[in-house]
């Protein structure tokens, strides 16, 4: 699944911009694999998380490829 994802970075100055990303996400067999996707569409792969963390700390299964694109567009 295609997603996109919007960055603070620091400019020339050190002000934040924001910078548009293109990730790839996958959920094969219960692990899910989040990829950075250049402008020549080359995939690197930047996350490999086998669980989703719950709030109270513990382990548990993704549910859908939804699920991982909605918890990796929420971190910082």
């Amino acid at each position: 699944m295609d997603f996109t994802k919007i960055i603070q970075v620091p400019d020339e100055d050190g002000n934040p911009v924001d910078v548009t990303e293109n990730f790839h996400a996958t959920l094969t067999d219960g692990v899910a694999e989040i990829f950075q996707v250049d402008s020549d569409n080359n995939h690197t792969s930047v996350v490999l998380q086998p669980w989703k963390t719950q709030d109270d700390g513990s382990r548990a299964d993704w549910t859908d490829l939804n699920e991982v694109v909605a918890w990796y567009q929420a971190q910082a």
